[in-house]
């Protein structure tokens, strides 16, 4: 009888591609899996560690298995927690089985197999310098219609606030050849659209000197016959060149759609958070809505950074109504020990904090809400997920909300993965803005 394994994956969809990958892999040593832990032989829960929040549902998610668990089954605990962490997570979870870090999941058959045999308490959490490639099997988990193709590793931006450098190890690039053949062997399955992600997605090719790398993968990738959409998600003010924009606008695969993280508008907390100043976001959004007619633009903001003001939320406020992004979330600040923010003053209290994100969130509702009802006695492309659920071209899947379709355009048969011209956007309902 095959063994069970139960995955439970956590955090951003970069995340998911490794636990997609460790799924894939064990699927080929042999392995089945089940979606009850209760059922399973080995239960593996893929953590994030990003900020206090993050680690505070993967704490919740482990203390809860590890107290249910039976002394048979295995609990391994991977990702960015044990790579944060390390060993202490043996002494706060004794139940723990195994710990592997945020690049060390390509091991994870190995390290069962010793589980096995009876090792007890694995440890290998390396420095992170391992980037998966193509030869590596996936097994998805999102929907028919689309699937995440991470294009790199890591991060070299180094922000203030910011521990993905140190749990995921500087900017790797994967090559254009093999980020393509991965693509071609997912659009093989019916994936309609490929959402490329990385930690910074224009950044891509510049560790390694090819600042044009990523118009090279976007032309290749649109040769693909039956890809429909790519989608970008998580690009950096300073690295967007006016030849992807050209790149973008002239495409008739890539969505229309942009998010690029600012975190803040006011140049004393960007200085402090060692972003680019406002000035060179303004420029750019500008020359997106000039050069896409049409441009969906997404935007995340960090809300009670030490030493923020009134005048800084000010700003930020009045910014972010004269500019009205499409689509805005926001979080509130985290102190990371080891980052460089960590020390700075003065704190912000967590009560101020808390109104300064309502703030935000309020401001920006009616906008997102305008957005939308403007779509109204329109024609959409819907990409439809699952029975009558979907989503448009400026709707990122999981971030944006969803598109439901009412029953008359679903007429008896199944739609999944299919493209569908749907007119009038408020016979569909977004679930969520923000």
């Amino acid at each position: 009888m095959k063994l069970k394994v139960n995955l439970i994956s956590l955090g951003c969809p970069k995340n998911l591609v490794d636990s997609e990958v460790i799924l894939g892999r064990l699927g080929e040593a042999g392995y089945a899996f089940t979606s009850l832990y209760k059922d399973a032989d080995i239960i593996i829960i893929n953590t994030c560690s990003f900020i206090n929040k993050a680690r505070s549902e993967s704490y919740k998610i482990i203390s809860r298995i590890a107290c249910q668990k039976s002394p048979s089954q295995k609990l391994i605990v991977c990702g960015c927690l044990p790579q944060l962490k390390k060993r202490k997570l043996f002494l706060r979870y004794p139940q723990i089985d195994a710990l592997i870090g945020s690049a060390d999941f390509y091991k994870i058959d190995k390290i069962i197999e010793q589980l096995l045999e009876g090792e007890k308490r694995l440890f290998s959490v390396n420095e992170p310098r391992f980037l998966y490639d193509s030869s590596f099997p996936r097994l998805l988990s999102t929907p028919p219609s689309y699937a995440y193709l991470k294009i790199a590793e890591g991060c070299s931006n180094h922000c203030s606030y910011c521990l993905i450098p140190y749990l995921r190890g500087r900017y790797r690039s994967r090559p254009v050849e093999d980020v393509v053949k991965e693509a071609k062997a997912l659009v093989n399955l019916d994936i309609k659209e490929l959402i490329l992600v990385a930690q910074d997605i224009t950044f891509y090719g510049w560790d390694k000197g090819e600042k044009s790398a990523l118009i090279q993968l976007l032309n290749e990738l649109e040769k693909i016959d039956k890809l429909n959409w790519i989608r970008l998600l998580y690009a950096h003010p300073l690295h967007f060149t006016s030849s992807l924009i050209k790149t973008i606008a002239t495409s008739d695969k890539i969505c229309r759609y942009i998010d690029i993280p600012l975190q803040h508008t006011h140049n004393e907390i960007l200085v402090k958070m060692k972003r680019p100043k406002f000035e060179v976001a303004e420029r750019l959004i500008a020359k997106l809505r000039e050069e896409i007619p049409g441009v969906t633009l997404r935007t995340t903001f960090i809300v009670g950074f030490p030493g923020e003001k009134d005048k800084h939320v000010n700003k930020l406020l009045k910014d972010i109504e004269r500019i009205k992004f499409e689509w805005l979330g926001a979080f509130t600040y985290s102190p990371e020990k080891g980052t460089l923010a960590y020390s700075l003053a003065p704190k912000i209290p967590l009560k101020i904090k808390k109104r300064r994100y309502a703030q935000l969130m309020q401001l920006q509702q009616p906008i997102t809400l305008n957005f939308n009802q403007e779509k109204v006695d329109k024609v959409y492309s819907i990409l439809v997920d699952k029975e009558n659920e979907g989503h448009t071209e400026f709707q990122a899947p999981e971030i944006d909300g969803k598109t439901f379709l009412k029953e008359k355009h679903l007429p008896g048969e199944s739609f999944s993965g299919k493209i569908l011209q749907v007119k009038n956007y408020y016979d569909l309902v977004v679930e969520k803005s923000g």
